[in-house]
């Protein structure tokens, strides 16, 4: 029990420094005193001891001890509550980033799954009317996520490389493809591999707060164009394509322009 004990404190120290460090004061606070409990326990214990000892301790009644045995449970319940939310934020809800802004790139953590990804407190306050920046990443077929790329004479505030970080208001993941319909085989020097029309969810952040603002549909490019060389994460036989910075523009746009 003892090394039980000790373990969930050493793990509450870290989950209190992961809370502090990505903005969240109050869960920080909540798992400091989670980690300090056994020794504030232990401390009631010895004192308890030493009243006892002097003859300072009263015996309760039975009132009293139920009491107090009700109290104790619905603490605990509270605390087991509390702990809960503390343990889903420190790994599902984003962090805050202090990380150095110099170009779109480095937000990309924006897109990153549960316990990595991050949100920005000095880019630009998602409020007012439009237009309202917007930094757009995809996945390769690698697992590696890139900027989309505008294509050009698009105004700057379409994500792209003349967009300072700083002024980005909104950041646009797109998840992994579905597989479409069918569009064609490409051949390789060593292989062949069928290419699909991909189907995407793109989800849409704050990038000040990390706050979800939503999620639309999303299709890859129709055309049958293969590329000339490809890298691809293990056990996977097939590409998709993506979409066209138009399609990004169609469905986002009312983010973005309004």
């Amino acid at each position: 029990m003892a090394k039980l004990i000790v373990l969930l404190a050493a793990i509450s120290v870290i989950f209190s420094m992961i809370a502090f460090n990505g903005g969240n004061a109050p869960i920080g606070v909540l798992f400091a005193v989670v980690a300090a409990s056994p020794i504030l326990f232990i401390a009631y214990a010895v004192a308890t001891r030493k009243r006892a000892a002097t003859g300072a301790a009263r015996q309760l009644t039975p009132g009293q001890r139920k009491g107090r045995t009700i109290a104790a449970r619905v603490v605990a319940l509270a605390m087991v509550g509390v702990l809960g939310y503390g343990v889903y934020w420190v790994i599902f809800e984003p962090k805050a980033s202090d990380k150095a802004l110099s170009r779109i790139s480095d937000l990309d953590a924006g897109c990153a799954s549960n316990i990595a990804r991050k949100y920005f407190p000095k880019t630009a306050e998602h409020t007012g009317a439009g237009p309202h920046p917007v930094a757009m990443f995809t996945v390769s077929e690698s697992g590696s996520s890139h900027p989309a790329s505008p294509t050009a004479g698009s105004p700057d505030y379409w994500s792209g490389t003349r967009l300072d970080p700083y002024r980005v208001q909104l950041i646009a993941c797109l998840g992994s493809a579905d597989e479409g319909e069918f569009l064609t085989d490409c051949k390789f020097t060593s292989d062949s591999l069928k290419l699909y029309r991909g189907k995407y969810e793109v989800t849409v952040y704050e990038a000040r707060t990390g706050k979800k603002v939503g999620t639309e549909q999303l299709l890859g490019s129709a055309k049958p164009s293969c590329p000339s060389m490809v890298y691809l994460k293990k056990d996977v036989s097939k590409l998709h394509t993506e979409p066209e910075f138009a399609d990004y523009q169609q469905v986002l746009r009312k983010y973005v322009e309004q």
